[in-house]
């Protein structure tokens, strides 16, 4: 099981479903993916074995690209579990237009969260950068934001901010950004629809990564992409008036191709976040202001909660650092 909400890791050939198997199938299994990934890399005169990238999928079956940039329709083997958009995979064609997946090549990350019910879900693969998508409506979820900051911290992803809506009345998040978090070190990008602001800035930093957007569903991530990539359909929805919330837009994360070079897989909208089973420690790790400090705190349990000798409440008390982020770790670090 992942140790993170969202988790960047090493990941095997193939992964195993809920069902039971004996040692002797899971060897066989073991075998067979082993021998499609050997196939794939060799000459195929059927072309049975060929790489593809998934696309995004639904259920138990997937949109995937092949080599010659078509896209085909596939299902995919019951042994197969938690194939997700960005996924590098080995397919066989079944008939026109139509193929099944039959390994998942080893992933270079994996980024994923809990469910509804706790369980942890993978959301996108073989990922690079984060990014963070923030507005004035709906209202700014500041523990929120740092969650997916440290969550890009743990992981050593690349993180920007992006304060989207601009139009709107945003000049206090503005300043917040600005003070508190770009000394730091985070990019901040400021985008509206209204006159494009900021576009060709997210643009450039799109190029050449393989990003996700991350943020509460309606600060409008979708709204972002359908602007950076105008030839695709982008479903885009208004916020609710009754509860101010956004209308969840993105069901299943979708990879999509950048003109500039790259890719960006959009994700399905979070409301409520936490740092699924990540320590105390890395938490306080995940904020890089408290990071060092935490090493020269007298006691090594130290809760950082108003402790004698503890170095991170006292660059506090000395206005060394932002009293907002230092509430922020608080919060999460009693959760």
């Amino acid at each position: 099981m992942q140790k993170y909400p969202c988790s960047l890791v090493q990941t095997p050939l193939f992964t195993m479903n809920k069902r039971r198997i004996t040692k002797q199938q899971s060897t066989r299994i073991q075998k067979n993916q082993d021998a499609y990934q050997a196939l794939s890399q060799t000459h195929d005169p059927f072309h049975l074995n060929q790489k593809g990238l998934v696309i995004t999928r639904f259920g138990r079956h997937a949109e995937i690209e092949t080599r010659e940039k078509k896209r085909i329709h596939c299902s995919i083997r019951p042994n197969l579990d938690s194939i997700v958009a960005g996924d590098q995979i080995i397919w066989q064609k079944s008939g026109d237009d139509q193929g099944v997946i039959v390994s998942c090549c080893q992933r270079q990350s994996i980024l994923g969260c809990p469910n509804n019910r706790g369980k942890y879900r993978p959301i996108a693969a073989n990922i690079s950068q984060l990014l963070i998508v923030v507005a004035p409506k709906p209202e700014i979820n500041w523990t929120l934001l740092d969650s997916y900051l440290i969550m890009a911290e743990l992981l050593k992803l690349d993180a920007c901010i992006i304060l989207n809506k601009i139009d709107l009345n945003c000049e206090t998040i503005k300043q917040e950004l600005l003070i508190n978090y770009q000394p730091l070190g985070y990019q901040i990008v400021f985008t509206t629809q209204e006159n494009k602001l900021g576009y060709n800035e997210l643009k450039t930093r799109l190029k050449d990564h393989t990003s996700v957007f991350l943020g509460q569903s309606g600060v409008g991530k979708s709204s972002l992409i359908s602007q950076i990539l105008p030839h695709e359909t982008i479903s885009v929805a208004e916020i609710s008036k009754s509860s101010e919330l956004g209308c969840h837009t993105t069901s299943n994360s979708r990879l999509y191709h950048l003109p500039q070079g790259g890719s960006l897989i959009d994700s399905p909208g979070v409301r409520a976040f936490s740092l699924w089973k990540a320590s105390s420690q890395d938490i306080v790790y995940g904020f890089r202001e408290f990071k060092d400090l935490a090493l020269q705190c007298k006691f090594r349990n130290c809760t950082h909660v108003n402790t004698p000798g503890c170095a991170i409440f006292d660059s506090i008390v000395k206005k060394t650092f932002s009293t907002k982020r230092y509430e922020s770790l608080i919060k999460l670090l009693a959760h």
